[in-house]
C-alpha cells in the first residue's frame, strides 16, 4: 500500500492526467499522431490550409511578396506607390504552375538561396525550387504541370458570368 502523502499527490495529479486528451484544437486533436504532418509543413513552409486555401495559390502568392520586396530594395520601385503609374503585374493571372512556359517563376530566388546553400555544404551549385516542387505535388498542382506543357497559359479560366449568384435574394 502508497504511503498516505503519495497517495494524495496521485489522487490530485489523477485529473491533470485526463485533462490532457480531454480538449481538441481546431484542425483536429493537437496530441494525435495525425495532425504531425500538418504542424511539419506549418513549420517549414509557412503554409496553413484552413487559411491560406490551395497551396500553388500560397506559394505564387510568396514568390510575388518577393517579387515586391526586390523591386522596392534594388530598383527603388514600389508596386503600392499611389505616386507611381499604375504596375499591370499587380492584377496580372497566376501563370500555369510548371517551368515549361516561365522557367523564371518557377525556379525564382527561392532556389537560388538554396543552391547557394548547398554550394555551401557539397560543393556543387544545385538550384531546388522547393516550394514550387512541394506545390506540384499538393493536391490540384499536377494538373496545371502537365497543362503548362501542353500550352496553356494561365492558371484558371474566371467563373463565367452565370455561375455568379446574388446573396440573400
Amino acid at each position: 500500500m502508497l504511503p498516505g502523502p503519495l497517495r494524495t499527490a496521485l489522487l490530485i495529479a489523477l485529473p491533470l492526467f485526463a485533462a490532457c486528451k480531454t480538449g481538441s484544437s481546431y484542425n483536429g486533436e493537437h496530441w494525435a499522431v495525425d495532425s504531425v504532418p500538418q504542424r511539419v509543413v506549418k513549420h517549414f513552409t509557412g503554409y496553413r490550409s484552413d487559411l491560406d486555401g490551395r497551396y500553388v495559390d500560397f506559394q505564387y502568392g510568396k514568390k510575388e511578396h518577393i517579387n515586391s520586396t526586390l523591386r522596392r530594395h534594388f530598383l527603388n520601385n514600389s508596386p503600392d506607390n499611389p505616386f507611381e503609374p499604375n504596375d499591370p503585374s499587380q492584377t496580372k493571372r497566376r501563370p500555369a504552375h510548371s517551368p515549361a512556359p516561365d522557367p523564371l517563376y518557377y525556379f525564382h530566388a527561392e532556389s537560388i538561396f538554396l543552391g547557394f546553400g548547398l554550394l555551401g555544404l557539397t560543393g556543387a551549385f544545385i538550384p531546388i525550387p522547393l516550394d514550387s516542387v512541394i506545390a506540384s505535388f499538393a493536391p490540384g498542382g499536377g494538373s496545371e504541370f502537365a497543362r503548362g506543357f501542353e500550352g496553356g497559359d494561365s492558371a484558371k479560366s474566371p467563373p463565367s458570368v452565370g455561375k455568379f449568384r446574388v446573396k440573400n435574394r
